[in-house]
């Protein structure tokens, strides 16, 4: 068959294989042409599922495999995620049978499965492996009946108690019998297991994952804008006395933990975003965001500092001297806190992935904190407080030009930021070259 066939086909149907015609095209050689554009797959034996796990991965896609029992042990294994499935049922319908049968059941036994839909209402349960673990350290142990040893034991123990419970009922249907899968079938070849048979634990990967990569791209992007700034300032500006006091490192400092603290709290938005983040640092993207913004930035802090300078009487401060406190270093460490701000700010990566600013009301109140502290240190309301940071006032021009060229340095990098992402959306390329790659790979092989 010809792949473009195959392809102009897929465009306006979405093709299915049964496992019959999937031994057909292992006999005549097209897996490589038929199965990238196969959306369902149906009636396959075991093997052809782990086939099917490894074409996609030669040609360059992303895997994701749920299953439920033995036979999926091999393409579990094969794909780049793996969801094992417990074959018991929902949450929600574990809700509505026990709402049945409690005129049946005795009150103790409805609070004890009250208590463990509460405990069990995570999606995605911990790997095996540690499953395994706690069920083999709990089992040998038995909770003391003795009231006095039973308010002795201790928080190891409470805990190891807990979870052989949550093990035993695991293990057990509502109707008192065992599940059709246990623990140990499926969920020794994949690193996730769901505590029941729906597949809506894949889409919360998906989600938690694309909010771990944006959160780590923008951690890179607000780490390399940091470390050009502090670069110049501990170089350029260090040869001509420019310096920052203890305290005043002490508070930046501070602030910089504070934001990378609560700019990790973001969480993902319940709803999957059909905008895929970009996959890796190395791209078009993040470098000319760096370059653009520090460009910004470095305008900014050689104009303010320059400015300053012209306040200062002529003398040659030494790099290796004390500090003390002048003009030039105030400005140069204010500029400094509002760089600080406007990187975490603009480059804080929101919808359609995490939370935004102000749904991560930590993170909003940590910028907002640090606007107060710079406008109070520059419009100089408490003069014992910028002394103790060793703050000089500040001309009266010179603060409505730092305000307004500050103003203007975050909408620069905001607009920059802002047609980046518009200009290099995220996604996937080079599909179509790997599936062409891998079949040329595969005929060089068979000849």
């Amino acid at each position: 068959c010809s792949e473009d066939a195959v392809e102009a086909l897929s465009e306006t149907y979405d093709l299915c294989v049964g496992g019959d015609c999937f031994e057909m095209l292992q006999q005549t050689s097209s897996v490589f042409k038929v199965i990238p554009y196969v959306k369902v797959f149906a009636r396959v034996a075991p093997e052809q599922k782990e086939l099917i796990m490894t074409t996609f991965k030669i040609v360059g896609r992303t895997t994701l495999m749920c299953g439920d029992g033995t036979n999926d042990v091999g393409a579990l294994k094969q794909a780049h995620v793996g969801v094992a499935l417990l074959n018991a049922m929902p949450p929600a319908q574990i809700g509505d049978s026990s709402s049945r049968t409690s005129k049946l059941e005795p009150k103790s036994g409805k609070s004890k499965k009250s208590k463990l839909a509460s405990d069990l209402s995570s999606s995605v349960g911990v790997p095996y492996s540690n499953v395994g673990q706690a069920r083999s350290k709990t089992i040998t142990k038995r909770e003391p009946t003795n009231p006095s040893v039973r308010n002795s034991l201790t928080a190891a123990e409470k805990q190891q108690q807990k979870l052989k419970k949550l093990m035993e009922e695991m293990n057990q249907g509502d109707d008192g019998r065992a599940p059709l899968v246990k623990l140990g079938d499926a969920s020794m070849a994949s690193p996730f297991t769901a505590k029941h048979a729906s597949v809506a634990p894949t889409t919360d990967i998906i989600r938690q994952g694309r909010s771990t990569l944006v959160t780590t791209l923008q951690m890179f992007k607000i780490l390399g804008l940091n470390c050009l700034a502090t670069a110049y300032v501990l170089s350029v500006m260090y040869l001509d006395g420019v310096k920052l006091g203890d305290m005043q490192a002490t508070i930046s400092g501070a602030f910089t933990a504070a934001f990378f603290l609560f700019i990790s709290h973001a969480r993902p938005l319940p709803t999957l975003s059909a905008a895929r983040p970009h996959p890796n640092i190395f791209c078009a993207y993040v470098l000319l965001s760096l370059l653009g913004q520090f460009t910004i930035h470095l305008i900014f802090l050689i104009s303010s500092v320059n400015e300053a300078g012209k306040y200062m009487p002529e003398e040659c401060i030494e790099p290796d001297s004390e500090f003390h406190p002048n003009l030039v270093n105030t400005v140069s460490y204010m500029v400094n806190m509002m760089i600080q701000v406007a990187t975490f700010a603009v480059n804080y990566m929101g919808h359609p992935f995490n939370q935004s600013i102000p749904e991560n009301k930590p993170f909003l109140f940590a910028l907002l904190a640090a606007v107060g502290f710079f406008t109070v240190v520059t419009s100089d309301l408490f003069r014992d407080f910028n002394n103790s940071l060793k703050l000089v006032p500040l001309p009266e021009a010179l603060q409505w030009k730092l305000l307004l060229w500050a103003s203007f340095m975050f909408s620069g990098c905001y607009i920059w930021e802002r047609f980046l992402r518009w200009v290099f959306p995220g996604r996937i390329l080079g599909l179509k070259k790997r599936q062409r790659q891998a079949q040329v790979n595969l005929q060089k092989k068979q000849a």
